[in-house]
């Protein structure tokens, strides 16, 4: 922790991703408001700031106002993981505000720095802040509180934090809003059934944190921020990489013209059943046989399925793992939060060096994303940043067929975004299935046009077969005429 020599030092919040959002953390001596209705998180991340600025060497002295009683808030903090009782009444300070302002405005500012000063506090929070606003005359003389409390401590070197109950968008009725250096709106939305909590930097003098809402949760280790990932990535121009990445599978890397090009992302789309995840796991063990780490990041079946369909068609991903070459991040798709998985992505990417990546499906992030309107905005930001990183990925989307018997491609975001674009159906022919892979298109590749066919067999994995010529249009769904010579069961 800096001792306040220079001008504006940063005081870390120990939040999760909130120093990242904010570009820094708290700048020290400012004063912030935290505003927010009933339930939206205030208390339990101010506690949380209080507990890591104490753990790393500060004092912080916390005022309630008409909040929980001191016996209550501590017993609430026993069950989080922030929660150190030693160092409550050491480095950790809870008084009451109340009985001082009935004293008057500044014998309450008097009170208060005299006893910041006295336990050499670096950190000041006061909660409860609306219902204080009652012993205070009018909205003028609630502003001048503010300041001049938050001026006095900054004499001190400390940090004033003040925690107010209202609705962050109601600005009117907050004048005090205006001597603060930074506010922080805290959120609770629903959307259907659904609650989300969200973060937003409404005001940071002299920083540009990142913009937008950020999501979070609260669990027992505290408030965890989950950054809008857009904000995340910037603008950047990737490095052109001529290699290629392959399948592992003869015919189909020779069809890519070798494999597909490095840092590109390629939709592997197409009905049920047809071999997209099989295909997936192909490219990550070519991956790792060739020293790439590589990552499988899924959504709908389990890490012990993956392994054994791997085992099962002739994969040996249990060595690959051993070494690391490859990971399974396998999530849970209800109540899929985008952003938490971006930043788990990112932290993947950024520290085990991923070239290979496989998201089985992105129909699972595309519906957590649906009803905040930036299905589009989220997914180009992904594929920009992946390419950034030089990393080669494969997305796969389930595609019914439609009415007219095609596989339509027409209103999933990643068709135009991607820069390749694989389809796999299963067309009937005399009472079967057979498997049919195309190649739809290769932004910086010549390519096979014709469609091939699959056969997948244990042991062996999948086998793209000669051409398969069909009586019917190229993204054909249902049934078609397959020409004998070169069909073969998969």
């Amino acid at each position: 922790m800096s001792d306040g020599g220079a001008a504006f030092d940063w005081l870390s919040t120990g939040v999760p991703n909130l120093d990242r959002i904010l570009v820094g953390g708290l700048r020290q001596r400012s004063t912030v408001m935290v505003i927010g209705a009933p339930g939206a998180g205030k208390t339990i991340l101010s506690h949380q700031i209080c507990f890591h600025h104490a753990e790393h060497g500060g004092v912080a002295l916390y005022l309630t106002g008409f909040v929980e009683t001191h016996d209550k808030l501590v017993a609430f903090n026993r069950g989080l993981a922030f929660f150190a009782p030693e160092l409550v009444g050491q480095r950790v300070h809870f008084s009451s505000i109340i009985e001082l302002l009935r004293e008057g405005r500044e014998e309450t500012e008097n009170a208060v720095v005299e006893t910041a000063r006295a336990l050499r506090a670096s950190l000041v929070v006061v909660d409860g802040f609306r219902g204080l606003r009652g012993f205070l005359a009018d909205d003028p003389e609630v502003a001048q509180f503010v300041y001049s409390l938050g001026a006095k401590l900054a004499l001190l070197l400390a940090t004033t934090v003040i925690i107010a109950e209202a609705d962050p968008d109601d600005e009117a009725r907050f004048p005090e809003r205006s001597v603060c250096d930074a506010i922080l709106a805290l959120r609770r939305e629903r959307h259907g059934s659904r609650h989300r909590r969200l973060l937003e930097v409404l005001k940071a003098r002299g920083a540009t944190p990142l913009a937008g809402a950020h999501p979070f949760a609260i669990t027992t280790d505290g408030v965890s921020i989950f950054p809008r990932f857009e904000s995340l990535v910037g603008e950047s121009e990737p490095v052109w990489n001529p290699a290629r990445s392959g399948f592992g599978v003869a015919e189909l890397d020779r069809m890519l013209g070798g494999g597909l090009t490095v840092g590109t992302a390629t939709l592997l789309a197409g009905t049920t059943g047809a071999g997209k995840t099989l295909l997936g796991l192909h490219f990550l063990a070519e991956g790792a046989r060739a020293g790439e780490a590589a990552l499988f990041l899924g959504f709908l079946e389990s890490a012990a399925q993956l392994r054994e369909k791997a085992r099962f068609f002739g994969m040996d991903v249990a060595a690959a793992e051993a070494a690391d070459g490859v990971r399974f991040l396998v999530l849970p798709s209800h109540d899929l939060e985008p952003d938490q998985v971006a930043n788990l992505l990112l932290e993947h990417v950024e520290r085990r060096g991923v070239r290979r990546l496989v998201i089985d499906s992105v129909a699972e992030l595309e519906r957590g994303l649906g009803f905040q309107g930036r299905t589009g905005d989220f997914l180009a930001a992904l594929v920009s940043y992946l390419r950034s990183r030089e990393v080669t990925t494969c997305l796969t989307l389930d595609v019914p067929p439609d009415p007219a018997r095609e596989i339509s491609l027409a209103g999933a975001s990643l068709s135009v975004i991607a820069e390749n674009q694989l389809v796999l159906r299963q067309v009937e022919y005399r009472g079967q299935f057979h498997r049919v892979l195309s190649v739809v298109k290769m932004r910086f590749s010549d390519h096979d046009r014709a469609m091939h066919e699959v056969a997948i067999t244990p042991g062996q994995g999948a086998q793209v077969l000669g051409p398969a010529p069909l009586a019917e249009g190229p993204l054909s769904g249902t049934r078609a005429d397959l020409a004998e010579s070169t069909a073969q069961d998969g």
